[in-house]
């Protein structure tokens, strides 16, 4: 998604799901982020580490306090705001630098702060910045809210699929306007196991109309695990769910890899 257009479309989200506090979390830190944009719009993450009481004061915060948001706690505190900047702004490139210095308050005394919290906060870090970033296939996903449920529910189908099948599943999930595009290039980083070969030998003899009869099984699994109907117009209209908190880091990690990479 262009940067340009993510603030009206985080904005349609509020309005659909409200903000919750995991939504008011990931805002804060978008703003954080935008805050260092620079002019040719790359993102400035020459962060100096913050202080180890800061940082084991705030991950006894996030840790312990679910219901303070994250902005709350750093307006009040600089040395708060600048362990989040460091964090999870200088850790979407540096991680294991965060991981290092975050480890080092596994030795340190901070009242509060257990060696459970410290590796707690770490698994949590792994959400925002995972070790391996997301395949370029999430740019593809037309509803990057439900991400998850997408994603999930195209392996479950393609499972064991190297040719025939994994094309009729990309194709039905193309034609419903779930993804924008079933081209081997544009699949192959996230689905691996699919063969180039078969792939797209396969793909242009199911688009053509004799083999609707394929494809009526497979919208209708699709339908169902995602869980969403097409009204006549040809308009998705998912299930009333609140968003995850998966779903919301996968749009958040899209917004900043588009600053990133």
């Amino acid at each position: 998604m262009a940067k340009d257009s993510f603030e009206d479309f985080y904005k349609n989200l509020d309005k659909e799901y409200g903000k919750s506090i995991e939504d008011r979390n990931v805002d804060y830190i978008m703003s954080l982020v935008k805050l260092r944009e620079q002019p040719d719009g790359t993102i400035d993450d020459n962060i100096k580490p913050p202080s180890l009481q800061s940082t084991g004061e705030v991950i006894i915060r996030i840790m312990t306090r679910h219901d303070i948001p994250y902005e709350q706690f750093c307006e009040r505190d600089r040395g708060h705001k600048q362990v989040i900047e460091y964090v999870f702004i200088r850790g979407v490139k540096h991680r294991d630098e965060i991981v290092s210095y975050l480890k080092q308050l596994l030795s340190k005394s901070i009242p509060g702060l257990s060696p459970k919290l410290v590796l707690g906060f770490i698994r949590l870090l792994d959400q925002f910045v995972p070790k391996d970033k997301p395949t370029s296939f999430l740019n593809v996903i037309q509803f990057p809210e439900k991400a998850k449920e997408i994603m999930d529910t195209l392996h479950f189908m393609t499972n064991g699929e190297i040719g025939k099948g994994a094309a009729l599943v990309m194709l039905v999930a193309c034609e419903e306007g779930l993804i924008k595009s079933c081209r081997y290039e544009d699949i192959k980083e996230e689905f691996p196991s699919i063969r180039q070969k078969a792939y797209n030998k396969e793909l242009p003899l199911l688009r053509d109309k004799t083999q609707e009869d394929l494809k009526i099984p497979i919208r209708a699994s699709l339908r169902t695990r995602i869980g969403y109907t097409k009204k006549d117009d040809g308009r998705i209209v998912f299930k009333k769910t609140s968003m995850s908190p998966r779903n919301m880091l996968f749009q958040f990690w899209r917004w900043v890899m588009s600053f990133f990479y």
